[in-house]
């Protein structure tokens, strides 16, 4: 859940440009195999790496703090999308990130359970 919740915020800049952040991830590993040098800046790869962790730790080898670290890559990207939403004033922003946010929040409050 964590993982495909991290790709539903929705991006808007400008007076026409939009995309959730799914299409922007699929732009951003196609330009990848392309121009891997195109796509070198943290704020692309750490939530990259931290998909890849969860998806490898969280769901075939399951190792919580791993998972944690993959979570904590992802809610700095999130934090910068709730960030320009708040400040723009685009309540579709906010409301995007939310499921990432509920999800991650209740994964780590259940794994503390345990």
């Amino acid at each position: 859940m964590i993982l495909v919740s991290s790709l539903c915020p929705y991006l808007s800049w400008g007076t026409s440009n939009h995309t959730f952040l799914f299409q922007a991830e699929w732009f951003v590993l196609n330009q990848f195999l392309s121009t891997p040098s195109a796509v070198m800046h943290p704020l692309i790869i750490v939530p990259l790496l931290s998909q890849t962790l969860i998806l490898i730790f969280g769901i075939i080898s399951p190792k919580t703090t791993l998972v944690y670290l993959g979570i904590l890559g992802l809610y700095l990207l999130i934090a910068f999308i709730l960030l320009a939403g708040f400040l723009s004033g685009n309540i579709w922003i906010v409301l995007s990130c939310t499921p990432f946010i509920v999800s991650s929040t209740l994964f780590i409050l259940l794994a503390k359970k345990k």
